[in-house]
């Protein structure tokens, strides 16, 4: 009989024959729309907050302000990748946030190789089992690989979105070398180095976003089974832990002396005070009663309409995105049970519209092929052993639903539950489940690329609306334009502004080099904009004494009365200067 290795090679030289033609079009196709996602966000200069604080955090460590730079919230993997490439290349205004883009583009690009050894493991180690289950077959060479590509690049484009400047798919791509290396263990890898990359691999993974923190446990404990004998996996699974906490004590040490508490990430912390407990964000004061009080938090220097100031300590283009930490110490998480069902019941619902509508037909597909499976075996080893995979994925999917779901959170989650499904199907081998098989993989597929089409036509007439608004004058054509008005009207680099609006998303304020660090929230604007002069001259008063050059109001009403204020192009974006 062949040993592992020779099955393999085997087997890897039977796919290259088979189905190439299916990997060229499939990766052809990735690399042409990855690029169109990323032509398109360049060429609109989109950008999303997180990405402005992992640009500030990438910053402060080229610099080496640690202080800044070591954040309970923002995981650093990504700015360590953003931080230098910023420093080498030194972009201009225009060219920044395009930057960003093309890293993210390498990052997916990246994703998709580890994608690809992932789904060769699991290949191989679909071929073997259906080699031990006598007269049973499974997906032909072309299907597995179609479905295998379009899973990813729907996953990747629709769910985690290359166009976020966000880690998540900085995570997916090591999740899914996590992942490859899993299967290879079940394969018979028991190799000391291959679980020491494990290790390193899932640690890396949480330095990346800190929910691998938790999973990373589920991942090794998965491991514990994957070779059959517990007895000779769980020295190796210790060698895979102790190399996991060698990559990130380090980093879990140094936001803990920061947070003053242990832990290994806070951003579930805010989130869970946010979207549970009802305390308000961005600038909490105390409200709702019973959550704690804020030891510091922004200061509120007007009360009608509420101006808050936060120049000092944080740094950063928002120091209230930058480190959301420091303004809510103080704040205490707790369980309101009424409040956690209506989130989980959101959740459910984010995940029947992902699975039965979104994805319906493609897991239909495997539903139907699983009710012609024989031979089933719900043992816990059973599962444990064909369904590791699905076991990670659905842990992660729970620990969203407890807190928020968002698509790019859980793609690589989604893309891992399908593949695991997948891995997994094995049908009698007759003459109509074998055309059958034929039918559904063609009709897996088929849906998948329609779904694809589908996304992209959506994501074309949305962007030539944008364009459309853009040519209306209604906002800046750019978020540039504000930066550049505040350089005419002579605000330098490093001068506070303050915003009439809502700073989370005034982009404009990282490409200028400047610092929010006074707000009245676009929600309580009304009141200023049909106030009378003695109302309009008391906020402008408060803004100055917050020591800010220039206020910047954003989407101002064609109703408002603008004396002294300089209009930003053509748009309702309005500057008025303080000094």
């Amino acid at each position: 009989m062949m040993d592992i290795a020779q099955t393999r090679l085997v087997l890897m030289s039977h796919r290259i024959t088979n189905a190439r033609w299916v990997s060229f079009g499939f990766r052809l196709l990735a690399l042409i729309l990855g690029g169109l996602h990323t032509w398109a966000a360049a060429t609109s200069y989109s950008m999303n907050a997180d990405g402005i604080s992992y640009l500030d955090i990438g910053d402060a460590y080229m610099r080496g302000d640690w202080e800044t730079a070591v954040n309970p919230v923002w995981s650093p993997l990504y700015s360590w990748i953003l931080g230098p490439i910023m420093a080498v290349f030194k972009p201009t205004m225009r060219w920044e946030f395009p930057l960003a883009h093309l890293v993210n583009f390498a990052i997916y690009l990246c994703a998709f190789v580890c994608f690809e050894f992932f789904w060769r493991q699991l290949w191989v180690y679909q071929q073997e089992k259906t080699a031990e289950s006598p007269n049973q077959f499974t997906f032909p060479n072309w299907a597995w690989w179609g479905l295998g590509y379009t899973l990813f690049i729907w996953t990747s484009l629709a769910l985690i979105e290359i166009w976020a400047v966000t880690p998540d798919m900085l995570m997916a791509a090591l999740v899914y070398v996590a992942a490859g290396l899993l299967v290879r263990q079940h394969l018979g890898d028991t190799r000391w180095r291959s679980f020491l990359l494990f290790g390193v691999v899932l640690g890396l993974g949480y330095l990346a976003k800190a929910i691998m923190f938790p999973l990373a446990f589920v991942f090794l404990g998965v491991s514990l089974f994957t070779t059959g004998n517990s007895r000779q996996a769980l020295p190796r699974v210790f060698v895979a832990l102790l190399a996991f906490l060698f990559v990130t004590m380090p980093y879990i040490v140094l936001i803990s002396q920061t947070a003053g508490e242990p832990t290994f990430g806070q951003a579930g912390a805010i989130t869970y005070a946010r979207y549970v407990n009802g305390v308000s964000y961005p600038h909490w004061q105390g409200e709702p009663a019973g959550n704690g009080t804020p030891i510091h938090p922004s200061r509120q220097i007007l009360d009608k309409p509420p101006i808050y100031e936060f120049g000092t300590p944080i740094g950063g283009t928002y120091p209230i995105s930058l480190n959301p930490v420091y303004w809510y110490e103080g704040v205490v998480t707790q369980f309101d049970a009424a409040q956690q069902v209506r989130l989980l019941l959101a959740s459910l619902l984010f995940y029947f519209d992902l699975f039965f509508h979104q994805l319906g037909i493609f897991f239909l597909g495997i539903l139907t092929l699983y009710l012609l499976r024989q031979n089933w075996n719900f043992s816990l080893a059973s599962v444990v052993l064909e369904g590791g995979l699905a076991l990670v994925a659905v842990a992660a999917l729970a620990l969203y639903a407890l807190v928020l779901v968002e698509g790019r959170y859980v793609g690589v989650f989604v893309a891992l539950l399908g593949a695991n499904l997948l891995a997994n199907v094995r049908i009698a081998e007759t003459p109509v489940n074998k055309r059958l098989m034929v039918g559904i993989s063609i009709m897996m597929i088929g849906f998948m690329l329609l779904n694809l089409l589908a996304f992209n036509l959506a994501g074309y007439g949305d962007l030539t609306q944008n364009n459309s608004a853009a040519q209306t004058a209604v906002s800046p054509s750019w978020p540039g334009e504000v930066a550049e008005a505040l350089y005419q009207l002579h605000v330098q680099p490093g001068d506070s502004v303050a915003v009439i609006g809502y700073a989370f998303d005034s982009f404009w304020a990282r490409l200028a080099q400047v610092r929010i660090t006074a707000e009245m929230l676009d929600r309580d604007a009304e009141a200023f904009w049909v106030g009378d002069s003695t109302l309009q001259a008391e906020v402008m008063t408060a803004f100055t004494d917050a020591g800010v050059t220039a206020v910047v109001a954003e989407y101002v009403p064609d109703y408002a009365s603008l004396p002294g204020w300089h209009q930003v192009g053509n748009s309702n974006f309005y500057i008025y200067l303080t000094q």
